[in-house]
């Protein structure tokens, strides 16, 4: 049996690479500008910015596709990957499996239902 030690810090574990994880979240920040600023009707990226900060624009239509339609479904697919992420770490975290996954309990067969 394994023993635990609490006083153990949390972010102090080999291996971890922390470097990677911070350089990750500019380059998710910067796919969901892109998210935004790319479409069937291309906006500007600094109109895009424009925008976000509540500033005007040149072209009043590209305010509704990007704060009406764009924006929503940029932030929906964030929070939908997040949570298929956190989903993933609790069923490894409760089977204390790194190598878990959906067909361990039949998730992926039910989902085809």
């Amino acid at each position: 049996m394994k023993r635990i030690n609490p006083r153990r810090p949390l972010l102090s574990k080999p291996g971890r690479p922390y470097w990677a994880i911070l350089a990750l979240v500019p380059l998710v920040l910067a796919l969901l500008l892109a998210s935004l600023a790319l479409g069937s009707v291309p906006i500007p990226l600094g109109e895009v910015l424009s925008i976000l900060q509540g500033g005007e624009t040149s072209n009043p239509a590209w305010r509704t596709i990007v704060l009406q339609f764009r924006f929503p479904r940029a932030l929906t697919a964030l929070a939908a990957g997040a949570a298929l992420g956190l989903s993933g770490l609790q069923l490894q975290a409760l089977f204390r499996n790194p190598l878990a996954g959906p067909s361990l309990l039949g998730i992926n067969a039910g989902a085809s239902l």
